[in-house]
């Protein structure tokens, strides 16, 4: 019986260990992201999402946590979340990006609105792909899960 129960704590150590150490996502702000290319050279995936909308959400806790989707992201990319009603400014690529209100506690981000626009519309959530040049290389507006993110992340030309 006291076999037993070792093999129950150390089985329990175990989960607890591979759950502590399952892989971060590390998110950057635009201006760290700007600061890193200059040392080392590297796509920068943009997520642009809102705190009112209910897939960007579920792509927060989802897809973003997926063990495949979290080591490519960290390994070959910057990732930079950005919430596309921000309120501060941002100063990106020699650019100062601001806030731009459109009503009565509405407005966007001007650098949302510059990534993320399609077709003359910006909607979230949004997967922006800029080369180390800050060209645009991809652009999705939409739902993505861990396996589609994965597809476009493995096929993104560096």
């Amino acid at each position: 019986m006291k076999w037993l129960k070792q093999i129950f704590i150390t089985l329990s150590a175990l989960l607890l260990l591979s759950y502590i150490g399952a892989a971060q996502l590390k998110a950057y702000s635009f201006e760290q992201a700007d600061a890193l290319q200059k040392k080392q050279k590297r796509n920068i995936a943009v997520f642009i999402y809102t705190d009112w909308c209910q897939y960007c959400q579920v792509m927060k806790r989802a897809t973003f946590s997926h063990d495949q989707v979290v080591r490519k992201l960290n390994e070959q990319f910057y990732f930079v979340a950005l919430n596309g009603e921000e309120k501060r400014d941002i100063r990106f690529n020699n650019n100062l990006f601001k806030y731009k209100p459109n009503g009565t506690n509405t407005g966007a981000h001007e650098l949302a609105e510059v990534l993320g626009t399609i077709d003359g519309k910006l909607a979230y959530p949004g997967l922006i792909i800029l080369n180390s040049r800050y060209e645009i290389i991809f652009q999705y507006s939409g739902f993505l899960n861990a396996r589609a993110l994965r597809a476009i992340l493995d096929n993104t030309p560096r």
